[in-house]
C-alpha cells in the first residue's frame, strides 16, 4: 500500500514522502508524488562522511554553480540517498543556494531514516533541501540500492541515467555494481577519495560505460561532462567536452 504526505523537514520547505511496500508501486508512487517523465537523470552515490572539509567546500561550489544549473536546463532529476549527511547533503546544499527548480529524489529504506516528528533515536535525519522522498522496506543501509536504480529508470523512461560516484565506501561499490549491471554509464569523481578513488585504480572496472573525471584537474568541466552522458549526440557521435 503507498501511503503519501507533505512533511516539513526543517520549518521551511515541505517536501512531498510516499512510502512504498512493492515495487510495483513505484510507478503510482512516483504520479502521486507528482513526478513525471521521461526525463534525463542523475542518480548520486557516495559517502554519507568520510569527505574532507575541502573537498567538500569544493564539491558544494561545483555543483552550486555547474550542476545544479546545468540540470535545471535540462529538466533532469537528481536521485540519491536523501539523508542529510555527505554527498546528500552537499546536493541539497547545492539546490537551495541554485535556486534550482528539478526534482532531488532522496530514496532510502524506511527503517534507516526518521521522519520530522519521530525520536531522534529512531534513524538519520532527511536532508531539507531535496524536494521529494520515497521511502521503501527495509532495516539496513543498502536496502534502498536496488529502490535506486528503479526510480530513476521509471522516471528516465528512454531518456538516459547517469551514475555520478563520488568518495563512498562499502554501500557504495554495491551502487556501482547495480549501475554496471544495468548498463547505465558511470562517472567516477577522482580526488574524492573512498569507493570512487579505488575504482578508478581498478583495471578490471574500465569498460565503456565507465568514465572518470579527475576532480583537482578538470573539476570545472564536471557539468559539461555529465550533460555529454546526460544528453548524447542523437547522430551516435561523441558530445564535445
Amino acid at each position: 500500500m503507498i501511503g503519501h504526505r507533505w512533511v516539513n523537514v526543517d520549518g521551511r520547505s515541505p517536501a512531498r514522502v510516499a512510502e512504498v511496500d512493492d515495487r510495483l508501486e513505484l510507478g503510482l508512487a512516483l504520479e502521486q508524488l507528482g513526478l513525471d517523465g521521461p526525463r534525463p537523470v542523475l542518480i548520486s552515490v557516495g559517502g554519507a562522511s568520510g569527505l574532507d572539509a575541502s573537498t567538500g567546500r569544493r564539491l558544494l561550489d561545483l555543483f552550486r554553480s555547474e550542476l545544479m544549473p546545468m540540470l535545471a536546463r535540462l529538466g533532469a532529476a537528481v536521485v540519491d540517498g536523501g539523508t542529510d549527511a555527505g554527498i546528500m547533503a552537499l546536493m541539497g546544499q547545492a539546490r537551495r543556494a541554485a535556486s534550482a527548480d528539478l526534482p532531488l529524489i532522496g530514496v532510502a529504506a524506511r527503517g534507516t531514516v526518521r521522519l520530522p516528528e519521530e525520536l531522534a533515536d529512531r534513524g538519520a535525519a532527511l536532508e531539507p533541501g531535496h524536494t521529494h522522498f520515497v521511502l521503501v522496506p527495509g532495516q539496513r543501509w543498502g536496502d534502498e540500492v536496488p529502490w535506486l536504480g528503479a526510480v530513476a529508470d521509471l522516471l528516465a523512461g528512454d531518456c538516459c541515467a547517469v551514475t555520478m560516484v563520488t568518495g563512498g565506501g562499502r554501500i557504495t561499490e554495491r551502487d556501482v555494481a547495480a549501475s554496471l549491471a544495468a548498463n547505465r554509464p558511470t562517472l567516477l569523481l577522482a580526488g574524492t577519495g573512498g569507493t570512487a578513488d579505488a575504482l578508478v585504480n581498478r583495471r578490471n572496472l574500465h569498460s565503456r560505460i565507465v568514465s572518470v573525471l579527475d576532480l583537482d584537474q578538470d573539476g570545472e568541466r564536471l557539468g559539461g561532462r555529465l550533460r555529454a552522458l546526460l544528453q548524447p549526440d542523437p547522430r551516435g557521435e561523441p558530445a564535445a567536452h
